[in-house]
Formats: C-alpha cells, structure tokens, sequence
C-alpha cells in the first residue's frame, strides 16, 4: 500500500520549476475536469474512457481506491493540474504482480521533463508495492513513443490488432509492451527523456 503521509511532494523540473505531486482527492474534481480540457481533442480520442463526460471525471475523483489505483497529479504554483498519471494494480490473480501506467501531461507542461518524473515516482511506488512487471499499451497514433520507452526498458510484447475502437469510430492495433521493474528503474535512474506529444 502506497505510503499517503509522503504526499503532496514537490519535484523540481528543467529550468527550476517546481510542481507539487499529489495524490488525487475529490475536492480536486473540478481542476481534473479543467486539465481534462486542456488536452486537444485528437489526443482524447484515443483515452479509454470519454473525459469529456462530467460523470467519468466525478467517479475519478471521488471513487479512490489506493489498492487498484494510484492517481497522482502534478500541480503548478498556480494551483492548476499539469500531468495526471495512474498506476494501476490488482491485488489477486495471475497477474498481481503486474502493473499498469497511463499518463499524460497537458501541451503547455510537455519537454520540461514532468512525464520522466511522474513515472520515476510511480516505478517507486510500484517497487512498494512489490510489483514486478509494469505494462504499458500503446495504440497506433501513439507509437512515436516506442523508442522513449524502449530506452528505459520497455519491449514489445505483443500487438493486438483492430482491437480498440476510439471516440471517432476508428478501430486501432494495441501495443503491448512491458518490463521488469528493477532494470527499468535502474535505467530511469540514468536517463532523462521527455515524452514528446504524449507528456513531458
């Protein structure tokens, strides 16, 4: 279980920015729904769930489970969302010891390394948590990040096509792509990447 007293926590980013990492909390709804806005509409087709539903950020926001998810948001001296990224974990069956990472940093925060740090603290909780493998998916729109994730670890698994329908209709392969959490964290240790049109 992810230790809450550590938390908010600040980062410091390219350039001496600095950001307060939070757990995320229902009095954070309506800035969730902001930051949701802030991402261009072409990136939002490809989310998993439609964000642009007030219901779907109400249940992010206030259904908080730490044992499946961990939601952690990057908030700027304005006081406004900049990155929201998930680690998402099942406590029994076969794949317990797997966990998954999604994430993105809205347009203006991206290439100031915020996505580099985001995932470090989340592969850091992970390890707490005694994961063992982290999983990533990427759909085809996405895959200008391969190389980014590859350097720090991650290899393709398998590809799954047609197998996700987006919010235009449009059927798209999944990326699946995984490592083992120590040599990823051990190469998150010596690398700064940033995530280009996906983060930052």
């Amino acid at each position: 279980m992810i230790d809450v007293s550590t938390y908010p926590k600040s980062l410091t980013l390219r350039g001496e920015t600095e950001v307060s990492v939070q757990i995320m909390h229902p009095r954070l709804e309506d800035k969730l729904r902001q930051f949701m806005g802030s991402i261009p509409a072409t990136e939002r087709v490809h989310f998993r769930d439609d964000v642009s539903d007030p219901e779907v950020i109400h249940q992010w926001s206030n259904d908080i489970n730490l044992e499946r998810v961990i939601p952690l948001l990057a908030i700027n001296t304005d006081d406004d969302i900049v990155a929201n990224w998930t680690l998402h974990h099942r406590e029994h069956g076969w794949i317990r010891h797997h966990g998954h990472i999604r994430g993105i940093v809205t347009p203006k925060w991206r290439n100031k390394g915020l996505a580099t740090l985001m995932v470090r603290e989340l592969l850091r909780i992970a390890g707490s948590m005694e994961i063992e493998r982290v999983v990533i998916e990427l759909v085809e729109p996405q895959m200008q990040l391969l190389e980014r994730y590859r350097k720090i670890g991650f290899k393709i698994d398998a590809v799954l096509k047609d197998w996700v329908k987006d919010f235009s209709g449009r059927y798209n392969d999944i990326h699946v792509l995984s490592t083992q959490l120590e040599p990823a964290w051990q190469k998150m240790e010596n690398l700064i990447f940033d995530y280009g049109t996906h983060g930052g």
